[in-house]
């Protein structure tokens, strides 16, 4: 999705707008002839554009999180095959997910088009993606490695009281090359505190795994976030501009949290956010002060949202999930 469609539906680019041409270079250099994908992008683009169901795409891994890539692909195979109904998944791994868009895909057509995508998928993966995931293979378990040693060291200790307070202590976090700074977050069930999901941004170098780490406090506070805007009755106006206020909010609750949980990491996160907006503080202005004015929310949203990111910490865990 991110070579098909790079911004999506929102106000804010769901991938990073460089992946297309980092792929296209890599392609390149590979001496590759044009994929299957390659000559359908703009017909699959107009496809998904016009007939908002196919968003579904944009999340479709999260619904599919135990389950590998052939399993993935059999699965909507099989939706594809079917013009009525949801047929009986292929394996315990595939069932919600083959749900979930069986359930959004109803349509003979939409299915055709499902099918001719996952074909088109199918064929990038053996022409060109596999060898380029197997390629960086080293590269992706240094950055992994570090995460696991940044997350069990210093974050994963200290942001355990928030986790819980939110309902979300334990869960698979995804990093993926070809999101930008929307990354996805599933909470799953209800019912189970254990099975949420988290997709961001894969970090370029070990150096760089605390952004990860910002990103997934970013994705975790959409939800506080949005269950905030609703209690004190904060709306810009449209659907596109309210995202854009809880993204911005969802930064600074981030922000919140690291105040009271790794201070010391508070600059860092600072930093990170202005340079996604490509700013830096003017001259004679402390970062502190650029990230305020660069994601300032009203002064009754910032206290609504202190005083929820302070209930989580004093709830002991046993709060449901914020969904």
């Amino acid at each position: 999705m991110a070579l098909v469609d790079p911004v999506g539906p929102g106000p804010s680019p769901l991938y990073n707008p460089g992946y297309p041409s980092e792929v296209g270079k890599a392609k390149e250099a590979a001496g590759l002839r044009r994929t299957r994908l390659d000559a359908q992008l703009g017909r699959f683009r107009d496809a998904f554009r016009r007939d908002p169901a196919f968003e579904v795409f944009h999340f479709l891994p999260l619904y599919f999180p135990q389950a590998g890539r052939t399993e993935i692909f059999t699965a909507l195979e099989l939706l594809a095959g079917t013009d009525e109904g949801i047929p009986r998944a292929p394996s315990a791994r595939t069932a919600f997910g083959l749900a979930a868009v069986g359930s959004v895909l109803t349509t003979p057509g939409q299915r055709r088009v499902l099918g001719d995508f996952v074909l088109a998928l199918v064929d990038e993966w053996a022409e060109f993606y596999e060898a380029q995931w197997h390629g960086q293979a080293g590269r992706r378990q240094e950055v992994e490695g570090s995460l696991r040693t940044l997350w069990g060291d210093q974050f994963g200790p200290a942001l355990t009281p928030f986790l819980n307070g939110v309902g979300m202590p334990g869960g698979m976090v995804v990093l993926i090359p070809s999101i930008g700074a929307e990354g996805r977050i599933f909470g799953g069930s209800p019912q189970d505190r254990g099975d949420n999901v988290l997709m961001v941004a894969a970090p370029s170098a070990s150096a760089e795994a605390p952004e990860a780490v910002f990103s997934m406090l970013r994705e975790l506070s959409f939800p506080l976030v949005r269950q905030v805007m609703e209690q004190v009755g904060v709306t810009a106006g449209n659907p596109n501009e309210d995202e854009i206020l809880a993204a911005r909010a969802a930064i600074r609750s981030g922000a919140l949290v690291l105040e009271k949980t790794r201070p010391e990491n508070l600059t860092q996160y600072q930093r990170f956010y202005l340079s996604q907006i490509a700013e830096s503080p003017p001259s004679g202005v402390d970062l502190a002060s650029a990230f305020g004015e660069a994601f300032s929310l009203a002064a009754e949203f910032e206290a609504a949202l202190r005083r929820e990111i302070s209930a989580t910490f004093t709830s002991g865990g046993t709060g449901e999930k914020v969904l």
